[in-house]
């Protein structure tokens, strides 16, 4: 799912998916 924002978000993904990595999420 974390895939999903990284490409809906293109360039802010990268830190989206660091944030959902901080929570666990990943």
């Amino acid at each position: 799912m974390k895939n999903i924002m990284v490409i809906g978000s293109g360039t802010m993904g990268n830190g989206i998916a660091h944030t959902f990595a901080q929570y666990g999420f990943e």
